[in-house]
């Protein structure tokens, strides 16, 4: 089974964009908007993740059922989504692009209804669960300080190194770029559906697969490639069509740095993919407060390649790559609990025993030794 999830993730997650940039590659020669596809693109990894859980999932296999209510909704939102990027063929992109978001914004609504009304135990057997979120906050906040520095940071030096002053309006801020950040925790909710298309393929099901073949930190930098590389017609049709090449090495680079730190994320929150997701979902949509709209467009130096490289590694790599989070201890640890079966608790276990007297010392408690037996069983 797990030989077919990995094949159905692999040929899907990597299969789609194939397909999908040539679709891309078409439309953007034509002169018009790719914007619908990155959105499209977003939804592949979790889409095949629960497409491998759909087709690999037997009846009355003791393990606790899908949330399946959540599953066929994802899963009809990406095709639609699919289908609406072919309106591309022959409408405004931006009007496709608008209609791509509607649908998302529709399906993020509904499947967060059918996400909180699902069973506690479903929730946790299947990733979903939103376990230590005062970690997770603590988290997302560090984050968003890492991403102000980045953001801030270079504009600024470069800035003074001209003898110009620091401004808002030199650092590309505007009164709607504050007003767009400010409405981000409201709009997470109606819009976090991509975001999570992605982090449960990256860091829900392929990390620690990764990490039980190659250990915690390598399989970092392998998680950091593999999702830099899967952007490659976006870098070249939408992202930076005149510089795709410094653009990709770019992508690649920032890829690196946000798997080490989303990895740090998610497995000190237990493996909470809503910490990773909000992250995520701050990195895309801060852009716009500081001038950087949709991302695309762009043109990048080699210089600028330098100095990403830099700016991530100080930032985002150092920092975290060497904690104990990512030893081999705590990354087997972490392995095995992302990659236990999700079973259903033996709550009909019946015990043969004749009547005893319940005051009785002998019988009335169970021994430390014989409860901690217990436990240990149970939890095997």
């Amino acid at each position: 089974m797990e030989r077919k999830k990995s094949i159905l993730f692999w040929a899907i997650t990597f299969g789609g964009p194939v397909i999908l940039g040539i679709m891309m590659g078409i439309v953007f020669y034509s002169g018009n908007s790719t914007g619908i596809f990155p959105v499209v693109w977003m939804f592949l990894p979790a889409a095949a993740v629960m497409i491998g859980q759909l087709v690999t999932k037997k009846k009355d296999d003791g393990q606790i059922k899908l949330p399946k209510r959540f599953i066929i909704t994802f899963l009809v939102i990406t095709v639609v989504e699919v289908l609406v990027s072919c309106l591309a063929f022959f409408m405004d992109g931006n009007t496709v692009t608008l209609i791509g978001n509607f649908v998302f914004m529709a399906g993020s609504v509904l499947s967060l209804i059918f996400i909180l009304t699902e069973k506690k135990e479903t929730r946790k057997a299947y990733g979903l669960s939103n376990q230590k979120i005062g970690k997770g906050i603590i988290y997302i906040l560090i984050f968003l300080v890492i991403y102000l520095i980045i953001a801030i940071g270079p504009v600024s030096v470069a800035l003074l190194a001209e003898g110009e002053k620091v401004t808002m309006e030199s650092l590309g801020i505007t009164t709607a770029g504050i007003l767009n950040a400010v409405s981000l925790p409201f709009m997470f909710f109606l819009t976090f559906l991509p975001y999570f298309g992605e982090e449960y393929g990256w860091r829900y099901y392929l990390l620690p697969r990764l990490m039980r073949r190659f250990g915690g930190r390598s399989s970092l930098f392998i998680v950091g490639v593999v999702w830099g590389l899967w952007h490659v017609p976006i870098n070249m049709f939408f992202y930076s069509p005149d510089t795709a090449v410094q653009s990709i090495l770019t992508q690649v680079i920032a890829c690196i740095g946000f798997s080490v730190y989303f990895a740090y994320a998610y497995m000190k929150t237990d493996g909470n993919i809503w910490v990773a997701v909000a992250i995520h979902f701050l990195n895309n949509n801060l852009a716009a407060s500081f001038g950087g709209g949709d991302g695309s467009g762009k043109e990048y130096s080699w210089i600028s390649v330098a100095i990403a490289a830099a700016v991530y590694i100080i930032l985002l790599v150092l920092p975290f790559i060497f904690s104990k989070t990512f030893s081999k201890a705590n990354t087997e640890l972490f392995v095995t609990r992302m990659l236990a079966p999700a079973v259903v608790p033996d709550t009909t276990k019946a015990i043969a025993a004749e009547p005893v007297d319940a005051t009785s010392p002998a019988t009335s408690s169970i021994s430390e030794e014989e409860a901690s037996d217990e436990t240990s069983s149970n939890k095997d």
